[in-house]
């Protein structure tokens, strides 16, 4: 599959496209500046070879991909995305970011008229199919292929078929296991897990994600 990664030029933008391009997936590096997702790119195939990465124009990523990471900061969404809108219309786009902000240095859960981040992209994106995933992954641990995740990746969407592709994409990163979290409303939950855990990670000093248990 060819993905575009939307902003994939920071820390979980790369981590993720790193690991999907291990799998043998095309990835698309997407950033405002070419310069910039080119040299992203160079960074993720030097560290494997044979791994099908290209730095390209945002845009670029959003016409080319066949599926949409968006890998932008929060406040950056209503700014950016509507240009994207005919391009990724009849698309899967995954919603990897949290609103949050930092205050006395302790992270904070932004209100968000439309409840979520996912859910805001949804109404940005009418035409797109809007998945929320991989907000509670750490950069740190995806980057490091070697280092199997051992969490889980709660997904949500309103469309089926786009949340299977999403959560079969989830299940190829090792050490992941994907989890049906329900309609895209639902969003707004998984993301305010991240702020707890990154509150939690900033106390003891750790790196620590989701595992739902009692599943079969």
């Amino acid at each position: 599959m060819r993905i575009g990664v939307i902003g994939g030029t920071g820390p979980q933008g790369k981590g993720l496209a790193y690991r999907f391009a291990l799998h043998g997936h095309e990835l698309l590096i997407g950033s405002r500046a070419p310069d910039r997702a080119i040299e992203a790119a160079h960074e993720i195939a030097a560290r494997s070879p044979g791994l099908n990465v290209r730095g390209v124009a945002n845009g670029e990523a959003a016409r080319e991909g066949e599926m949409i990471i968006l890998s932008i900061p929060y406040e950056g969404q209503t700014g950016a995305l509507p240009a994207y809108a005919a391009a990724v219309s009849g698309k899967t786009v995954v919603v990897t970011d949290v609103p949050l902000a930092f205050e006395g240095g302790q992270p904070v859960m932004l209100a968000v008229p439309e409840g979520s981040a996912a859910e805001q992209v949804q109404a940005l994106l009418p035409e797109a199919k809007v998945v929320g995933a991989f907000q509670n992954l750490g950069a740190a641990k995806l980057w490091r292929a070697d280092e199997a995740l051992d969490q889980d990746v709660i997904v949500c969407g309103d469309d089926a078929d786009a949340k299977r592709t999403v959560m079969a994409l989830a299940g190829e990163i090792r050490g992941a296991r994907a989890v049906d979290g329900g309609p895209l409303a639902f969003a707004r939950y998984v993301e305010g897990i991240t702020v707890l855990l990154i509150g939690i990670n900033r106390r003891y000093k750790a790196m620590t994600g989701v595992r739902v248990v009692g599943l079969p």
